[in-house]
């Protein structure tokens, strides 16, 4: 029995709200507090500094259209994190909206099955750096672009009418054009149209003969762009980014180890996009994330599967529940498929899924696996067995994508206040000067831009690029040895000179504790450094590249949000910077202001500062309480005093003798 078109309008925009509600409870709950990260510093920085041309110039060697999508992006969004941030989850939801029209022009009797496949694609977890939205909004709005294209094709196929049978088609071409020029890779997303107009002509009642001169035949506006493109990708355009160079991709593959590497890699990411996706990445998540936090989590994975449920017992009453027939079986058969295809093109360039990183590789395949899950769940489990597995994946994917974006949160928290910790201790630096940047260990950074771009934004907001940086890595020593000077090419577009002979290393040891401008003269005090190679190379740094009298730099707001409340960290810097200049009696000013406020350092090393002020004024008496301070850490105590007794009786460029005999002897 059919439902009445009342009844069915109302199981519509139900499943509709649902398909909203959930994309707004896995992904925005944190929308505010996000910022940028990794690779969208250089975006950001080449969109300040060099404009539509820096921009276009970034993408001509690999994606020139995705250049031109930028220049538009930028000038609506600006430099705005949660302009971004909110611009990404529009395209989610639209995403999401997107993929239930998509199956539910396929199998329109199959409401709540096409329903629950919407939910489990809107919460996949194997695709979880949606917060890195200005970086992977490209990737999200060519998926999007990808649905809505295969969505008109399903619908053009059906149409009656002859004038929107041609419309709908052209608007799927110009859909499928627009995907394939931002991500070339998902150009096996044409094969999944095929199967989609295969899968409707036999639905029909067409016989194979007919299906195999139907299918190709409605299929030719979309693959005549893409062997275009294929064709002109493959032996017109010449590639500068070796990442996407077809000559490096497939050279890779020319030798049988390369050929046993692909098809390994290809075996192994079709289990882990599918099957693994919804285990490893939840795994990680439960154990990374606070109780707090997890039962936040895991609460928003309930509201989720409680609002399924309603749902399915509104959709009971309203339009029933259709009888089994083969809709789960083809299900399960179209998504394997589908993945197996999505699959092969990022194999097959050299790229395979890591669920730490390297997961947008499974994004591409998020259709096939949505049916795939719920083809295996619907055609395979029966009774209460198959909700409990639905819920509990729809639970899996929520909690991963809430830790997700707590964990990005936390990163940007660190990041921001970093960069306003660093303008507070140096108000400008010199020309020239290489920046070496250690953030604590779960937010280290990955790319040396992560480094320079947000110190010029800082510097020199909208101008060239003046202060160059780098990350730690395994050999740094060497350069810092020999200061090594070399020069970077990002992206085929900037070029960044690095002059390892002045540098300035600023590091931070755990998230709690303040960033540390480290002092090549007292590198000594580096000794409680988490990170041994930086305690290594602290001896490299040269404090004397701060010009301490310049115009305070302030880092832009737009970007790094409102200065951070005055908590110690806002006292350490100020203190250290006045301990540079010789300002003791400012030191023990802002110390007192930092009492005043009942703030103090989680990091004991950071009294250091007023210790050898009270030390210089000849306050015996304050450096006796400031060492109490120190002592009262064990383990800081230790590691200082046994630095300080090896190197007593060589010369320093400060008075290590009085704060060793004031701090260690009591």
């Amino acid at each position: 029995m059919n439902p009445s078109p009342t009844k069915s309008r109302r199981e519509s925009i139900l499943a509709i709200l649902l398909v909203i509600f959930t994309t707004l409870i896995t992904y925005g709950t944190q929308i505010r507090q996000l910022g940028f990260y990794r690779d969208d510093w250089y975006l950001l920085w080449g969109a300040q500094s060099k404009g539509v041309e820096g921009i276009l110039s970034m993408f001509q060697g690999d994606r020139p259209f995705v250049g031109w999508l930028y220049v538009f992006d930028f000038s609506v969004m600006g430099l705005s994190p949660l302009n971004w941030h909110v611009y990404v989850l529009c395209i989610k939801i639209i995403s999401a909206l997107a993929m239930l029209w998509l199956v539910r022009s396929v199998w329109p009797q199959r409401k709540v099955e096409t329903l629950f496949i919407t939910l489990l694609f809107v919460v996949y977890p194997g695709f979880y750096q949606q917060p890195n939205a200005l970086t992977y909004k490209q990737l999200l709005l060519a998926y999007t672009a990808s649905l809505l294209s295969l969505a008109l094709t399903v619908n053009a196929v059906k149409a009656e009418k002859m004038a929107i049978k041609t419309l709908l088609t052209i608007l799927a071409v110009v859909l499928s054009a627009f995907y394939i020029l931002i991500y070339e890779a998902l150009v096996g997303m044409e094969i999944v149209r095929l199967f989609f107009l295969w899968y409707l002509f036999h639905r029909q009642g067409k016989t194979w003969k007919e299906n195999i001169r139907a299918t190709p035949l409605n299929a030719i506006p979309y693959l005549l762009f893409a062997a275009s493109f294929v064709y002109w990708r493959l032996f017109i355009f010449e590639s500068t980014r070796k990442a996407v160079s077809v000559e490096d991709v497939f050279g890779q593959f020319t030798n049988l180890h390369g050929l046993i590497g692909l098809l390994v890699e290809t075996a192994k990411d079709l289990v882990e996009t599918p099957i693994f996706a919804w285990v490893v990445p939840f795994q990680q998540y439960s154990n990374q994330l606070p109780y707090e936090e997890l039962g936040i989590a895991l609460g928003l994975g309930l509201l989720v599967v409680l609002s399924g449920a309603g749902y399915y017992l509104f959709a009971r009453k309203q339009v029933g529940i259709q009888d089994e027939d083969k809709s789960p079986r083809d299900f399960l058969i179209l998504g394997a498929l589908i993945v197996f295809v999505t699959t092969i093109p990022i194999t097959a360039s050299g790229r395979n899924a890591h669920f730490w990183g390297w997961d947008r590789y499974t994004y591409q395949s998020v259709l096939g696996v949505a049916l795939f899950i719920a083809g295996l769940i619907f055609y395979v489990f029966r009774g209460r067995m198959r909700w409990v597995l639905l819920a509990a994946l729809l639970i899996s994917g929520v909690l991963t994508q809430v830790g997700s974006a707590v964990y990005y949160r936390d990163f940007w928290k660190v990041e921001r206040e970093a960069w306003w910790q660093l303008s507070w201790r140096a108000p400008q630096i010199e020309d020239g000067t290489t920046l070496v940047v250690s953030l604590p260990g779960g937010f280290g950074l990955a790319e040396e831009y992560e480094a320079w771009a947000p110190a010029n934004l800082v510097y020199q907001p909208g101008g060239p690029l003046r202060i160059p940086g780098q990350i730690m890595f395994d050999d740094i020593w060497i350069d810092l040895l020999q200061q090594t000077q070399e020069k970077r090419l990002v992206r085929g577009t900037f070029t960044i000179p690095r002059d390892y002979g002045k540098v300035i290393i600023l590091s931070q040891s755990l998230p709690g504790t303040c960033l540390h401008v480290l002092d090549g003269k007292r590198f000594d005090q580096a000794v409680t450094e988490a990170r041994p190679d930086v305690r290594f190379i602290a001896k490299y740094s040269n404090v004397d590249l701060i010009n301490v009298s310049g115009p305070q730099a302030v880092p832009p707001a737009e970007i790094f949000g409102v200065e951070p409340s005055r908590s110690w960290c806002y006292f350490y810097q100020k203190m250290d910077l006045a301990r540079q200049t010789g300002n003791w009696q400012k030191v023990v000013d802002l110390a007192n202001g930092a009492d005043k406020l009942e703030v103090s350092p989680a990091d004991v090393t950071e009294w250091i500062p007023l210790l050898e002020a009270y030390v210089n004024l000849g306050d015996i008496e304050g450096a006796k309480q400031v060492a109490q301070l120190i002592r009262d850490d064990k383990y800081s105590f230790n590691k200082m005093c046994s630095q300080y007794e090896i190197l007593r009786d060589q010369p320093a460029e400060y008075d290590r003798v009085s704060v060793y005999e004031t701090l260690c002897k009591k």
